[in-house]
């Protein structure tokens, strides 16, 4: 079944174009408009409708039925849609990250979507969102919630605190970016993002260190609201 032959409209049809011809087909052809063998056929086409509609109404569906469409054959068009049925939720996070590795970010997001629907247990698909929604650069409080997904399923995923931790800096919630961070420290104190840099040394004259000043007190050591604001910027600057 091709189900845009069956509501009766293009392979670029848009939403808006699938919900308008779903609803004037299915008020045509409601079975109690009809009686005797009519009813019949009109109970087959009424169905029809709502399995054609039910595949064109999700995003990453339509998307990707409408780009097979455009390569393939007319006969090969029912193959590729029984193999969309049959994809697992894996294989739409993989299409998902082919496609946002190859700059797809509309399709991307449409397909990792997809998989949460059909899978929302599993972290990397909602530490893939969270990429795609950063690379696309709206909601910062949508790729926040993604991240704390990501960490609720995956406590030790030390780039998604990070992350996180950079996130919540922006947004000025420096206590919530703090504990992210110091979580981060805590799994992998080795983390190459967590490596302080080194402190420039100020050289007295011919190249010796300063005495420290008659009655002076050794500075204190960097604290974490510091660190972090340090790590942030370098984290920026790394990505």
């Amino acid at each position: 079944m091709n189900p845009f032959n069956v509501l009766e409209i293009p392979p670029e049809a848009t939403a808006e174009d699938i919900k308008a011809a779903y609803h004037r087909l299915a008020k045509r052809w409601h079975p109690d408009r009809f009686t005797g063998e009519e009813k019949k056929e009109a109970e087959t086409k009424f169905r029809e409708l709502a399995e054609a509609f039910s595949t064109l109404k999700d995003p990453a569906k339509r998307l990707l039925l409408q780009q097979q469409m455009q390569k393939a054959q007319p006969a090969s068009v029912d193959r590729e849609i029984e193999s969309a049925q049959e994809r697992t939720p894996e294989d739409w996070a993989e299409m998902a990250k082919t496609a946002f590795d190859e700059g797809k970010i509309d399709q991307a997001r449409a397909l990792i979507h997809y998989a949460i629907r059909l899978d929302d247990e599993k972290a990397k698909y909602h530490a893939l969102l969270a990429a795609i929604l950063e690379k696309e650069g709206g909601d910062l409080r949508a790729v926040v919630k993604a991240l704390e997904t990501t960490v609720r399923l995956a406590p030790r995923d030390v780039e998604s605190h990070l992350r996180l931790a950079g996130h919540f800096q922006t947004l000025g919630l420096v206590a919530r970016a703090q504990r992210h961070l110091q979580i981060a420290q805590e799994i992998s104190p080795n983390h190459p993002k967590l490596r302080a840099a080194p402190a420039k040394e100020s050289k007295g004259p011919k190249g010796q260190a300063p005495s420290a000043k008659k009655g002076s007190a050794p500075s204190p050591p960097e604290g974490l609201k510091d660190q972090m604001l340090n790590l942030w910027g370098r984290l920026k600057g790394k990505g």
